[in-house]
C-alpha cells in the first residue's frame, strides 16, 4: 500500500499535516524565495512527500528545516532534507551529539525497521546550522522567527511567521491528547514560559506537534492552566509522599494514555 502525506492549506503562505500519519505534525511556511518545513515525521518516505509537496504548493524550493526538538517522531524523516541546512536550537544539537542519546536513538531505529517498509531507511542526522536564543530567517519583505525556550525538552523552539500570524509548536502544544512531559530534559517552569511567550505573540493559528490546530491566543489558556495545576499537584504530592501511580492529573484532556501519564507524572 503506498504512503500519503498530504499538506493543508492552513494561510495563503503555510501548510502543514496534523493527521498523525508521520506521528508527529509537520508543515512548512513560504517566503519570496523559497519555503521553510518544520519538522520532518518519523519516516523517511513522509518526510520525502514532505519536502516534495511543499515545493509543489508554493512553486519555490525548500531551503531549511528547523526542527523544533530532538524527539523521533520530529526528526527521524531527515533524510530526504540532507542536501539542505537542517537547523535547530544549539541544546538539541548537543544533546543529539551525546553518545547515550545515539545509542538509544540507534535500538529505535533497528526496531522500526524491523516493523515494515515505512520504517526503513532512516539516517541519524545531526543539525547542521545552530542558534542560541533567536534565529531570524528574512527573505525579501517577510521573515521567520525561531525562539529556543525549553520546556517540553531542554532544546525545544518554536517558529513564528508574523506576516500570517501563525505559531508553530512543535511538542510544547500536544492537543486534545494528554501530553508527554516525561523526557529528562523537561522542564515544567520552562514550558509555562514558553507558552506564556507564544501567548504574547498573539498569533491566530498555533499549530501543536501533536493534533489539531488551535485558533487564537486565549486557545492557549487552558494548556497553561493544565500545567500550573500539573505542578502544584506533583509538588503536592513529593511532600505527601504519594506514589507517582495514585497521583490524579487535571482532568483537561479526558482520561490519559496511562504510560504517557506516568512518564510525565514521574
Amino acid at each position: 500500500m503506498g504512503v500519503s502525506y498530504e499538506l493543508e492549506s492552513i494561510t495563503p503562505l503555510t501548510v502543514a499535516n496534523t493527521t498523525g500519519e508521520g506521528r508527529g505534525n509537520a508543515g512548512g511556511l513560504a517566503l519570496r524565495n523559497f519555503c521553510v518545513a518544520i519538522d520532518s515525521t518519523m519516516f523517511v518516505k513522509t518526510g520525502e512527500l514532505l519536502r516534495k509537496n511543499l515545493k509543489s504548493q508554493f512553486g519555490v524550493p525548500v531551503k531549511y528545516l528547523i526542527v523544533t526538538h530532538y524527539h523521533g517522531d520530529h526528526i527521524f524523516g531527515f533524510k530526504p532534507f540532507k542536501d539542505i541546512c537542517i537547523l535547530s536550537s544549539e541544546m538539541t544539537s548537543k544533546i543529539m551529539s551525546n553518545a547515550e542519546t545515539k545509542s538509544r536513538y540507534q535500538v529505535f531505529i533497528e526496531n522500526l525497521a524491523k516493523e515494515g517498509p515505512i520504517g526503513e531507511g532512516i539516517e541519524y542526522i545531526i543539525p547542521t546550522l545552530i542558534f542560541t536564543d533567536k534565529l531570524i530567517i528574512q527573505d525579501d519583505d517577510l521573515h521567520i522567527e525561531v525562539y529556543h525556550t525549553g520546556g517540553h525538552t531542554a532544546g525545544s523552539s518554536f517558529v513564528s511567521f508574523p506576516h500570517e500570524k501563525v505559531v508553530f509548536a512543535g511538542d510544547l502544544i500536544f492537543e486534545n491528547t494528554f501530553p508527554y512531559a516525561g523526557d529528562p530534559t523537561c522542564n515544567p517552569e520552562l514550558l509555562i514560559k514558553a507558552l506564556e511567550k507564544m501567548q504574547d505573540i498573539k498569533a491566530e493559528i498555533y499549530i501543536p506537534g501533536h493534533g489539531p490546530i488551535l485558533k487564537g491566543a486565549s486557545a492557549l489558556d487552558r494548556h497553561i492552566k493544565f500545567y500550573k495545576d500539573l505542578r502544584n499537584i506533583i509538588k503536592d504530592a513529593i511532600d505527601d509522599n504519594i506514589e507517582a501511580a495514585k497521583v490524579s492529573v487535571p482532568d483537561v484532556f479526558g482520561d490519559p494514555d496511562e504510560g504517557r501519564k506516568n512518564m510525565t507524572v514521574n
